[in-house]
């Protein structure tokens, strides 16, 4: 009698196969780990938090944030992710500051003096990003987003510079808003939110005016 032949099917069924096409085209999932990619928005949380300020104000986001990723998998057993970080701050920091300010003017080149003059830019906020810190557990996973910033008056002197870092805590995301890129971006946009109203708070305090008459 003939030996049976082994059809390809028996170790790969349609339907397996039809799953793992849909994942890959999905771009969230691979064979080898996880693409998360946040939506890049802020919530309705940040627009009842931060108030628009009278005030103009130059933004200049560092080269480096537009493609930052991260592949820190936060755990030694986690699965491979890959966090698609730019893609999603760089709108969400714009939306922030079209937001937070009655006047906002987007630098997308190195800022100069006479860019500033001419846009008529009293403070030129300046921001680098610094550590993205991933941490998985059996409970749960917390996300968070460090970034330095920088602030110089419209001579591109030295006004402030602080550091804010924004959270998010994955044990109340997922279960109740569901999934990492959700996470991430309530981290990125804590972030945000943190800078927004520091800014905010410096200039109601005349602090930065303060700053300024020092180094003239």
């Amino acid at each position: 009698m003939p030996e049976p032949k082994i059809r390809p099917a028996a170790f790969f069924s349609a339907p397996f196969l039809i799953c793992a096409a849909v994942l890959l085209a999905s771009g969230c999932a691979t064979l080898f780990g996880w693409d998360i990619h946040a939506p890049g928005v802020l919530s309705n949380r940040f627009y009842s938090r931060v108030l628009p300020q009278e005030q103009r104000i130059g933004l200049y986001l560092d080269p480096s944030l537009h493609g930052m990723i991260s592949t820190d998998r936060g755990g030694r057993f986690a699965d491979p992710q890959t966090y698609h970080i730019g893609e999603a701050y760089v709108p969400m920091a714009i939306e922030a500051f079209q937001q937070g300010f009655t006047e906002f003017v987007l630098i997308e080149s190195e800022p100069t003096q006479e860019m500033l003059r001419q846009y008529a830019i009293p403070y030129l906020v300046y921001i680098k990003p610094g550590d993205f810190g991933n941490d998985v557990t059996l409970k749960g996973q917390a996300v968070s987003f460090e970034t330095e910033v920088f602030v110089f008056d419209r001579n591109l002197g030295f006004v402030d510079r602080f550091t804010t870092t924004g959270s998010s805590d994955a044990k109340k995301v997922f279960a109740k808003k569901g999934g990492p890129q959700v996470n991430l971006n309530a981290a990125l946009e804590n972030n945000a939110e943190s800078i927004a109203l520091h800014i905010q708070d410096a200039l109601r305090s005349g602090r930065w005016v303060k700053n300024v008459s020092k180094t003239e």
